[in-house]
This record gives structure tokens, C-alpha cells and sequence, in this order.
């Protein structure tokens, strides 16, 4: 589910729609989780649906690091990609604001962190864009992720978590916010796509040519 205070505009007709902030989104804030309204479809349920769901599975939901599609119910699944993102994930199952979100900005991710089972072109035009979003991405970057959400996570106490209620599993942020647990690293859910056969991904059904993931650019 996406934060409350979001709502879906048009972009581009290249990019299509986007989710922007229509209140202020502080820093540490869970901007999405994973609710009871989402699907998540195990490689078995993927095989059972037919082949004219393939490229919907592939430009709207993620992988886990169990090789599990998650489709998102709401507008969430048209959060669009940046290499410097509003929001990172802080596990397969939730999001966190790493900076302060205004007004009317975009509310970005990390298709790297994703588990994408294809490389994906990229023109979002950030300083520094990788140019190409890949499933490996958490080798080179994987640290920096880390640091950023562990900075952004130490405020999450502090600042209202209006999505905490409706999370499928609240216990493990209600953990973390009472320092219970520590977040994850982003090497125990983001998995190199090039050993994701043996994750069950290689079960998702491909399309012929993914060209520019929609939300990539």
C-alpha cells in the first residue's frame, strides 16, 4: 500500500503516470508496504496464469529474493525508477523515505534493488544515472544503499508511520522502530539476477523484447 498522501499524475507520454506527494513526506517515513490487498504470486501461480499476463507481471511488480511476484493493488505500482530515489527499500516487503519528500516531487525508487530479470535502459536524467538499471546492481551499490537507509531509518522513530496498521507484517517495523531488530541489508533481499534460476525466477514468464521498462525512464 502507498502512503496516504500520494496521488497518480501523468508524466510523460513516454514514461506514463507517476505517484507524486501532495503533503510533505519526512525523511524515515515507510512510503510503501506490502498490505493485504497485494498479490503475491509464487512461480507456480505464475505458470497457471496465461501467457497474456506475462508482460503485465514484468512492468508492474518486483521480485523477492523467493522468487515471488508482487503486484501492487494500488497506484503503487507506478512508482517510477530514479538512480537517485526519493525512496529505497528497506526489505522485499517495505519502502523508506531516504530524504525529505516535498510537496508535488515524484516518489522515486530503485529498480536495482527489484530483483528485475532484465537489464533496463535508463533516462531519468539524475546526476550520475547508471544508464542501464541491472538485477547485479546490489554488487557495486549494495553499500551505499545500506548506509542511506540505516541514516534515513534512525529518524523512522520520530516521524508519523501512518502506514504501520495496515502492513501484512507490522511486527517486523514495530520491531525495528523499537530497535528490537535492525534493518536488513540489502544483500539478504536483493538477489544478482544471475542466479536467480535457482530462486524460482527464472519461472516468470519473459516477453519478447522489454525494450525501455516504462517506469524507467
Amino acid at each position: 500500500m502507498i502512503h496516504p498522501d500520494t496521488e497518480l499524475r501523468f508524466v510523460s507520454p513516454e514514461i506514463g503516470h507517476g505517484v507524486f506527494a501532495t503533503r510533505r513526506i519526512p525523511k524515515g517515513t515507510i512510503t510503501w508496504g506490502l498490505c493485504h490487498f497485494d498479490h503475491v504470486l509464487t512461480p507456480a501461480r505464475r505458470l497457471e496464469l496465461p501467457p497474456a499476463y506475462a508482460e503485465i507481471i514484468l512492468n508492474y511488480s518486483y521480485m523477492t529474493a523467493q522468487g515471488d511476484a508482487v503486484l501492487c493493488w494500488d497506484i503503487g505500482r507506478y512508482v517510477n525508477h530514479s538512480c537517485d530515489p526519493a525512496s529505497l527499500s528497506l526489505s522485499d516487503e517495505m519502502e523508506v523515505a531516504v530524504r525529505d519528500i516535498r510537496p508535488g516531487e515524484q516518489l522515486t525508487d530503485d529498480y536495482g534493488m527489484l530483483n528485475i530479470v532484465v537489464d533496463l535502459q535508463c533516462r531519468c536524467g539524475a546526476p550520475g544515472c547508471r544508464g542501464t538499471v541491472r538485477g547485479d546492481d546490489v554488487l557495486r551499490l549494495g553499500r551505499v544503499w545500506e548506509a542511506r537507509l540505516r541514516e534515513a531509518f534512525a529518524l523512522a522513530p520520530r516521524v508519523p508511520q501512518p502506514l504501520l496498521p495496515l502492513l501484512r507484517n507490522p511486527r517486523a517495523l514495530e520491531d525495528m522502530l523499537a530497535g528490537r531488530a535492525l534493518p536488513p541489508s540489502p544483500s539478504a533481499f536483493c538477489i544478482p539476477s544471475q542466479a536467480a534460476g535457482a530462486g524460482g525466477r527464472a519461472l516468470l514468464p519473459a516477453v519478447p523484447d522489454p525494450g525501455i521498462h516504462p517506469a524507467s525512464a
